[in-house]
């Protein structure tokens, strides 16, 4: 029988920082795992202010070679990297806080906002002003931000006109513990948030699609309360969990990459998760 997420907790799903940065690192290589959607998606974390949401998005910049992390991104320097997204060597772009993408001209916003979207969807081929009649590579990548509660629903209902929404994962928690930041200045150290061994990029560039026709079943209902329709968010599941089967195979960990993903998706529900640290 297959091992179910942590008991609820007043009505609140839990999930441990383990599990969720375990399917981090995996979404980060699920662009290596073939699948019927090019698009790479991504993920946002919603969350209160201070709850560690651009600490565990590090992960990704901490530890992989290419994966890149950009706190206050325009629209020039997305186009100077975008080639390297073309090339491979770069495959994720982290937006620790996508809140400062929209401090500015709200007109800058939404071309950013558009090339994000192109990146994360269908590609891009680079933004408006270059000439069309260049021969260019379409880029890819997968995108990860992280924002507030407070601005994703101010932006929630254009988001969904507008497309954006449904290219992304929308994964929303608050702590289970909200002292535990308090509590580690108190001892006047750092919170310590877990550890995991952090994922081997495949030498070959290949990770197979390693799941059967009813673990795919049981990942698309992780998606009903997912903004739709849900076509690359369905993928980029099922990419990923794979990835994560891969990585448990080539470290010979003993253990479900399904369990892992089925406690990550309580994030996904329509209340919020509460994430033990």
């Amino acid at each position: 029988m297959a091992k179910q997420p942590a008991r609820p907790i007043n009505g609140h799903g839990t999930v441990s920082v383990e599990a969720f940065l375990e399917a981090i690192c995996a979404m980060h290589l699920a662009c290596y795992v073939e699948g019927p959607v090019q698009d790479r998606g991504g993920l946002m974390i919603v969350g209160p202010p201070g709850n560690l949401k651009t600490t565990l998005l590090d992960v990704l910049d901490d530890n992989f070679h290419n994966a890149i992390s950009c706190s206050n991104l325009n629209t020039q320097t997305l186009s100077r990297i975008a080639p390297q997204f073309g090339t491979g060597s770069l495959r994720s772009l982290v937006l620790p806080d996508l809140q400062a993408c929209y401090a500015g001209d709200p007109r800058t916003a939404a071309r950013l906002e558009q090339q994000l979207m192109q990146l994360a969807g269908e590609g891009s081929r680079g933004p408006s002003w270059q000439d069309a009649r260049f021969q260019k590579f379409k880029v890819r990548a997968a995108v990860f931000g992280a924002m507030t509660n407070r601005f994703y629903e101010k932006y929630a209902n254009y988001w969904e006109d507008s497309g954006f929404q449904r290219r992304f994962l929308w994964s929303s928690y608050t702590l289970a513990n909200p002292e535990i930041l308090l509590d580690a200045i108190e001892e006047w150290k750092r919170a310590d948030v877990g550890g995991i061994k952090i994922p081997d990029t495949p030498g070959n560039g290949v990770i197979p699609d390693s799941l059967d026709s009813a673990e795919r079943k049981e990942i698309r209902r992780w998606l009903k309360y997912q903004p739709g329709p849900h076509e690359v968010q369905y993928s980029l599941l099922c990419r990923t969990t794979s990835a994560l089967r891969w990585h448990y195979n080539n470290r010979k960990l003993k253990r479900d990459p399904m369990h892992t993903m089925r406690e990550f998706a309580v994030t996904l529900r329509k209340d919020a998760a509460l994430l033990k640290v």
